[in-house]
């Protein structure tokens, strides 16, 4: 039977989401053009980590061929139609774009849609923000990851970080090239510096397996994570490395508080299977509240308590100010930094037991106010 782009194959959504075929090249439904596009393969080798050891990684690269780890930054401003083609590799595979719910079709979850053998393209749109509402706005970090068993896939390295910018409202403009702003509404915060970190953690027998490990019924353990290898991914995002590299973060910088620079803004993916907690602290070891949140995964903090527009808290009398960040699997925080002082400071990431709740592992990044 022959497909038109424009025909429906299921006759109802309950029947679309109970066939969970795999297909070899899905058709992209109501195709419109990009404004932002990205070509996604898949690819398995050992990455040496900054710890001096490999590890075996399956992870994105986009089309300059840049195998590096974690996957390439995605970037959508609010309003653009992005495409994102995904070709697997020893498949099947998808693409999950984490948050963002696009229809089902491209939301690349496998068992209410379908897993690609050759290959798809998702196309969706992040919806536009409105000062002071809400409920309107996309704007924010979120990630991609393969949902093809997701458990495994996701550990072996199968994820990249993805940001929506907001549009610009004249009523909150920036400084072109040299501040954006969070969401419509939000603060303003320094490019340059603008930085990401990602912990994870690694179970190297979950490394040896097979991608098709378990998808049988059988019991290979991954209920049972043990992670010996701790790790804080990324860096400054305008400052990303070249090709065949594991992108860490062992230190970075900030803005100070009241200076001449719009502040530093920290961008939290949590992408390990175990609780994390990030605390700030001066040289001394002294807790600093120098943490300002202003968003969770995806949704700012907004003052909700009076009539008329909601402000982002940011603008209120009641920042929400802390030194001590707490996180699980999958988790995004959106951060501003306000080191008091020039010097040094330290942020301590601390990975805790999924169960017991035991710190187990512990990495420390330096941060250089100034």
């Amino acid at each position: 039977m022959t497909i038109s782009p424009h025909e429906h194959l299921y006759d109802s959504q309950v029947d679309f989401s109970s066939n969970q075929n795999q297909e070899d090249n899905p058709v992209t439904e109501y195709w419109e053009e990009p404004d932002v596009s990205i070509e996604l393969d898949v690819f398995r080798r050992d990455l040496r980590f900054d710890d001096g050891v490999e590890h075996e990684i399956m992870c994105f690269n986009d089309d300059d061929g840049d195998r590096a780890f974690p996957g390439p930054l995605i970037r959508v401003q609010e309003g653009q139609i992005f495409h994102g083609t995904t070709h697997p590799s020893k498949g099947p595979h998808t693409t999950h774009w984490h948050g963002l719910e696009p229809d089902p079709r491209n939301d690349g979850v496998g068992h209410t849609s379908f897993e690609i053998e050759g290959e798809y393209t998702y196309q969706w749109q992040p919806e536009v923000g409105w000062p002071g509402d809400p409920n309107l706005g996309g704007a924010g970090t979120y990630f991609y990851h393969c949902h093809v068993n997701t458990t495994l896939h996701v550990q072996l390295g199968m994820f990249g970080p993805l940001i929506v910018d907001p549009v610009v409202h004249p009523v909150f403009p920036v400084t072109e090239g040299v501040t954006r702003r969070v969401f419509i509404d939000g603060p303003e915060y320094d490019i340059d510096t603008e930085t990401l970190i990602a912990p994870y953690s690694v179970d190297p027998r979950w490394h040896d397996y097979n991608h098709a490990e378990g998808l049988s019924g059988e019991d290979v353990g991954l209920n049972n994570f043990q992670p010996e290898y701790f790790y804080l991914l990324g860096g400054e995002l305008a400052h990303r490395p070249g090709e065949e590299h594991v992108w860490s973060l062992q230190n970075m910088r900030a803005n100070v508080a009241g200076g001449d620079r719009a502040p530093t803004l920290l961008r939290l993916l949590n992408a390990n299977y175990s609780p994390t907690t990030i605390r700030f602290t001066d040289s001394n070891g002294t807790p600093v509240k120098m943490a300002e949140l202003l968003s969770h995964d995806g949704r700012p903090f907004r003052e909700t308590s009076r009539y008329g527009p909601c402000r982002s808290c940011h603008f209120t009398d009641y920042p929400l100010m802390t030194h001590i960040v707490a996180s699980g699997a999958a988790e995004r925080y959106d951060m501003l930094l306000h080191p008091p002082q020039p010097g040094t400071y330290y942020l301590s990431m601390q990975f805790e037991h999924w169960i017991g709740g035991d710190v187990i592992g512990e990495r420390i990044v330096e941060i250089t106010a100034a």
